[in-house]
């Protein structure tokens, strides 16, 4: 593996939205591959994430479901320097097949209730964020909305939200602003009870775009993410998505991954320039998070400490 020095950033992160890093790959990772990334990441502030899978087989991901919680169990009980497992954010599965991006296509499902159930079992209550294509949706969205699971419109081609609370990766896999089509991409800027993730690394989203954005959007709907691929702080192509990602976070054929990037790297290019203030950082990196997961008192001091 390829180390880089850790960051020493005066405010926390949370990042809701990470596959993983060190060429570790949260959707194959094992027990002692998660708890040493998260030992690397709790190194650079990034006290709790929401470890990300992409679209995989029905027992990988249940299989997967299970070691989060039970290092997430673990965490409570025995609290250790160590990023917080807040919950399993689930990107794959209910994407559309028009914006799959890097993902596997032939994995996805309609997005039904019963089969969201197949999907996850008893493993339920470990997921936080699901995204989810509304247009594909019929009642999912609704069901996970009661069950207190967010929910995320992206790589969609969507005109409507549909009742999802949330995008992911705001601009990226999804229909782009057009001055007389509505898109998601428009609604979710306009509508100021929607929370944005975004990716700020400069490369999924320009400096201008993300300048845009900002003005926009509520500081408290914004949510600093960054996307990281197994590729971030290591030296060699990966697999990912049953696909060949180079150092740049791209397959073959130019299409983007992911970030090579963790959040804490992110967050200080944006302050070194001068697009984000740290006070900013703070809400868009971790107090909205805080909000947007409804964690509970445990949960937030354990963040804290």
């Amino acid at each position: 593996m390829f180390y880089k020095e850790k960051s020493t950033l005066p405010y926390y992160l949370i990042d809701n939205h990470i596959h993983g890093s060190f060429g570790i790959n949260f959707n194959e990772a094992s027990y002692e591959q998660v708890k040493f990334l998260l030992t690397e990441l709790y190194k650079r502030n990034i006290r709790g994430i929401c470890p990300t899978l992409v679209g995989d087989s029905d027992d990988k991901i249940y299989n997967q479901l299970k070691l989060f919680k039970q290092i997430k169990c673990e965490q409570i009980a025995n609290i250790s320097n160590e990023a917080l497992v807040l919950g399993v954010h689930l990107e794959g599965t209910f994407l559309s097949l028009d914006k799959s991006g890097i993902q596997d296509s032939s994995v996805f499902k309609e997005p039904t209730i019963n089969n969201f159930k197949n999907l996850v079992k008893d493993m339920e209550d470990i997921i936080k964020i699901v995204t989810i294509a509304p247009e594909n949706d019929v009642d999912l969205i609704n069901y996970l909305n009661k069950k207190g699971i967010k929910t995320q419109a992206g790589h969609s081609i969507g005109e409507s939200l549909k009742g999802c609370v949330g995008t992911t990766h705001h601009f990226n896999a999804m229909s782009q602003i057009h001055h007389r089509n509505s898109t998601i991409t428009l609604q979710a800027l306009i509508d100021d009870n929607i929370y944005c993730e975004i990716i700020p690394d400069l490369i999924h989203t320009s400096n201008d775009i993300l300048k845009l954005f900002f003005k926009i959007k509520p500081k408290n709907k914004i949510l600093l993410v960054s996307d990281s691929l197994p590729s971030s702080n290591f030296d060699k192509d990966i697999i990912f998505c049953n696909k060949k990602i180079n150092n740049k976070g791209k397959d073959s054929t130019g299409t983007l991954a992911g970030s090579n990037k963790t959040l804490d790297e992110i967050v200080k290019n944006l302050i070194n320039k001068n697009i984000l203030t740290k006070d900013d950082i703070t809400q868009m990196g971790f107090k909205n998070q805080i909000e947007y997961l409804n964690l509970n008192e445990i949960e937030i001091n354990i963040l804290n400490r």
